[in-house]
């Protein structure tokens, strides 16, 4: 199926769910065939929130010039710590309201865990 065939709208960035965010943006570019050097550009004009302020001083600093690097400054910036255990959490997840609930925690933590 052609690229051009399908509308898809770039997803939008406001500070949360970084992760979630970093894997639709990169499907929408992988998608559209976007090379590296234009990925940035394009996606700063989805930045709403906490997100805007904070890349507009990334990038004026100079803290942000490829695609990578970005990907790596907000999820640095917006992810959860590096010392949260997603895998423990999961671990002890126990359902205490709906199935519907307890399955969106469930996947929730699943993909923040590698491995």
């Amino acid at each position: 199926v052609p690229a051009t065939s399908i509308k898809l709208d770039i997803p939008r960035f406001d500070g949360s769910d970084p992760m979630g965010w970093i894997f639709k943006i990169n499907q929408f570019f992988d998608y559209h065939l976007t090379p590296d050097e234009q990925r940035l550009r394009i996606a700063s004009f989805y930045m709403d929130g906490e997100a805007l302020p904070w890349f507009q001083w990334m990038h004026s600093n100079g803290q942000i010039l490829t695609w990578p690097s970005f990907l790596h400054a907000l999820e640095t910036r917006f992810a959860p710590s590096q010392y949260e255990d997603p895998k423990g959490a999961l671990f002890k997840l126990t359902q205490t309201g709906s199935v519907k609930d307890y399955q969106g925690q469930f996947e929730l933590l699943a993909n923040r865990i590698t491995g």
